[in-house]
Order: structure tokens, then C-alpha cells, then sequence
């Protein structure tokens, strides 16, 4: 092959990747406290990012936009959440805005030596850690050590639209009113339910 030929095969090759449609989950923004850090890993079928917290306050708020690959599917979530701030968290809360939480999968306290618990329905989710984490945590298995995978369901969303996934350390007095909505929301819902 001539050296022309060559080239103009390699620009032809460049132009057809720049020009292929996008096909995966992708972070548009975010918003979050001075400092603050994320790191966007996902892809197709999965939502996965860093985030290093440099503050507890204000809560930290990512918009994701759905590409054609992952339209009326489940997303796959997982994070590795650094705590730089240096503060205990005893519960990290996460909710969704335009999609929910389909299943909620494991969290591992990587440094803390506490075993935290995750619980969640509907757009909200609360870890809550035994030992108050101070450095580091997993949200799923972002690693691949064999923990499971959280899900998002993004049903009813389109190519173009957008969801919210906010993280927030709840201040210590609003604890006992988000432990009462949790609780009011799992009495509705099992009110609701089906019976055999």
C-alpha cells in the first residue's frame, strides 16, 4: 500500500468513529461544593463514576444524559465515593430525579472497618455506616472484587433526555424526619401491594 493510501485510509477510519452516533450514559454536569471531584467511568448499560467530596455541604448533584444505547433498559450503577473532607458520615443519601432505583446492590466501607447496610425504593436511597466513615467507600462493585451492582431504571426516557442522581450527607437533625419518610414510604408500598 502507498503511503497516500495509507493515510487516506486512517482519516477514513477517524471520520466514521467521530461520526458514529453515541451510544452509552454520560455525564453532562455537576454541581457540588468547592473542590469536589468526579471522575466519569460509565458506558453502555452502566452508570459509574469517582466522586472525591470535598465537603459534606452542599449536597452534590450529577445530570446524566441517555444516549440511543441505553433507552428503555436498566443501567448498572457503581462508585467509589471519597470522603476528603474528613468528617464521619454515618448515612449517605442518594436520590434520582426522571428515573428510580431498581434494585440496591452492596456497599463496601473500604478503609472504616464498619459494615455499612443500603436501603432504598423508588428515587431514594440511604447507606448508613455502623462505624462513621471517614475516608472512602464503594457504591456496588467499581472495582470488580465481587460485590453487586446497584440498577437504575430509566424506563420512559428517550435518546437526548436527561436524569439527576443527587448525594447528600443529611445534617444530623433532618436524620429522624428521612428515617420516618422511609419508614411511611415501605407502609404505602406494602399497602399497595398485590395480595394472593
Amino acid at each position: 500500500m502507498k503511503f497516500k493510501q495509507l493515510v487516506a485510509a486512517a482519516a477514513l477510519a477517524c471520520g466514521a468513529l467521530v461520526a458514529a452516533p453515541a451510544s452509552a450514559v454520560v455525564v453532562t454536569g455537576f454541581t457540588g461544593a468547592l473542590g469536589t471531584t468526579v471522575d466519569d467511568y460509565s458506558g453502555t448499560g452502566l452508570v459509574s463514576f469517582d466522586l472525591g467530596m470535598a465537603s459534606a455541604r452542599p449536597a452534590t448533584k450529577i445530570t446524566f444524559a441517555v444516549e440511543s444505547g441505553d433507552v428503555g433498559g436498566l443501567l448498572d450503577f457503581n462508585a467509589v465515593i471519597a470522603n476528603l473532607f474528613g468528617g464521619g458520615i454515618n448515612v449517605f443519601a442518594l436520590s434520582l430525579a426522571n428515573a428510580t432505583f431498581a434494585t440496591i446492590g452492596t456497599v463496601n466501607d473500604v478503609f472504616g472497618g464498619s459494615t455499612p447496610s443500603a436501603s432504598g425504593n423508588g428515587n431514594f436511597a440511604a447507606i448508613h455506616f455502623g462505624v462513621p466513615n471517614t475516608f472512602e467507600f464503594e457504591i456496588g462493585d467499581p472495582r470488580g472484587y465481587g460485590g453487586t451492582n446497584w440498577a437504575i431504571d430509566i424506563a420512559g426516557l428517550s435518546a437526548g433526555d436527561t436524569f439527576t442522581l443527587s448525594l447528600d450527607v443529611p445534617e444530623p437533625g433532618s436524620l429522624p424526619l428521612m428515617l420516618a419518610g422511609l419508614l411511611g414510604l415501605g407502609a404505602v408500598l406494602r399497602r399497595r401491594a398485590p395480595k394472593a
